[in-house]
C-alpha cells in the first residue's frame, strides 16, 4: 500500500514537472515572438535610413544594396534636425529638473507632515491624474494666451507645463512610497540637530532615489516624444521640438521620394534616448523593483 502511494505521488510529480516545462516553453515562445513584433519595426527603421531614392521605389521592404548615409547629413542639415534636438533637450531637461524638486519635496511633505486639508490637497493630486492631459490642452492654451499674445510660443513656458502636468501622478505614487520609509530615522536626525532641509536631502532623497530616478526617466522619454502639446503652443521654427521637426521632414523629402532622409531623422531621434537607458539601465530597473514595494 505505501509503495502504491509512493508510485502515485512519483507519478503527479513527474506530470508536474512535465506541465511546467511545458508551460515554460510556451512563455518562452511568446516572449520571444512579443520581443520580435517590438524589434522589427526598429531594424526596418534603421536599415530604411541607408536606403537610397531609387532602391525605395524598387521595394519597401528589401536590404539596401549600400550603405547611403547621405540621408543622415540631409536630416541633420535640411530638416534643421539640429536645431530641434538642442530645443528638445533643453525642454526635457528644465522639465525634468522642476518635477524632480517639486515631485520630491511634495511628496515629502504629504507623507511625513500632518497638516489642516492634507487630505483635500492629496484628494486634488489624484484628480487632477485621472483628467486626461489632451483635455486641458485648449484651455490651458487660452488661459496662457490670455497673459500676453504669444506667450506659449516659448520653449521655457513649454518645458514648465511639462513638468506641471506630469506632478500628480508622480506626487500620488512616491508619497505612498515615503509613508513607508521609517520615522525613526527622521526622529534621530531632529535629535541630532538636523534641519528640515537636511532631512530632506540626506534621509528622504536616498531612500526615494531609485523609484524618483525611474519617474525622471520615463518623463524625460514622455517629454522627448511628446508632440500634440509641443505643436499647439510653438509656433516658430526655431523653437521646433524634434517630433515637430520630423513630422516637417516627413512633408519635406516625402516630395523629392527622400523616404530615407525620413527614416534617418527618425534614428537621430532615438539615439539619445537609447544612450539615456544604456547608462540608466540599472536606476531604471531598481525604480521598477522598489516602485513594486509600493503599498
Amino acid at each position: 500500500m505505501i509503495q502504491k502511494n509512493k508510485k502515485q505521488k512519483h507519478i503527479l510529480l513527474h506530470r508536474e514537472s512535465i506541465g511546467s516545462f511545458i508551460c515554460r516553453q510556451v512563455l518562452r515562445i511568446i516572449l520571444y515572438i512579443w520581443a520580435l513584433l517590438i524589434l522589427l519595426p526598429l531594424i526596418w527603421t534603421i536599415y530604411s535610413s541607408v536606403k537610397t531614392p531609387r532602391e525605395f521605389m524598387n521595394s519597401v521592404w528589401a536590404l539596401p544594396d549600400v550603405v547611403y548615409l547621405v540621408n543622415y547629413q540631409k536630416a541633420w542639415i535640411k530638416a534643421d534636425m539640429a536645431q530641434n534636438t538642442m530645443n528638445t533637450l533643453i525642454i526635457s531637461g528644465i522639465s525634468v529638473a522642476l518635477y524632480f524638486i517639486m515631485v520630491s519635496a511634495t511628496s515629502y511633505i504629504l507623507g511625513k507632515y500632518s497638516f489642516r486639508w492634507k487630505k483635500i490637497l492629496y484628494g486634488f493630486y489624484f484628480a487632477a491624474m485621472m483628467i486626461p492631459s489632451i483635455l486641458m490642452l485648449v484651455p490651458l492654451y487660452f488661459q496662457l494666451e490670455s497673459v500676453k499674445p504669444g506667450f506659449t510660443d516659448n520653449i521655457f513656458v513649454l518645458a514648465v507645463v511639462y513638468a506641471v502636468q506630469a506632478i500628480p501622478r508622480a506626487v500620488f505614487l512616491l508619497t505612498g512610497f515615503i509613508e513607508n520609509i521609517d520615522n525613526s530615522f527622521i526622529e534621530a536626525a531632529r535629535i541630532d540637530g538636523a534641519s528640515e532641509f537636511s532631512i530632506y536631502s540626506r534621509i528622504i532623497i536616498p531612500f526615494e532615489k531609485p523609484i524618483l530616478m525611474f519617474l525622471c526617466l520615463t518623463t524625460f522619454m514622455a517629454d522627448w516624444n511628446e508632440y500634440t502639446m509641443a505643436r499647439t503652443f510653438l509656433k516658430s521654427s526655431s523653437h521646433y521640438t524634434i517630433s515637430i521637426g520630423l513630422q516637417k521632414m516627413t512633408r519635406i523629402f516625402s516630395y523629392g521620394n527622400e523616404h530615407g532622409a525620413v527614416f534617418a531623422g527618425m534614428v537621430i531621434s532615438m539615439i539619445p534616448i537609447l544612450v539615456l537607458y544604456s547608462i540608466f539601465q540599472k536606476q531604471i530597473l531598481e525604480g521598477i523593483d522598489a516602485g513594486g514595494g509600493i503599498k
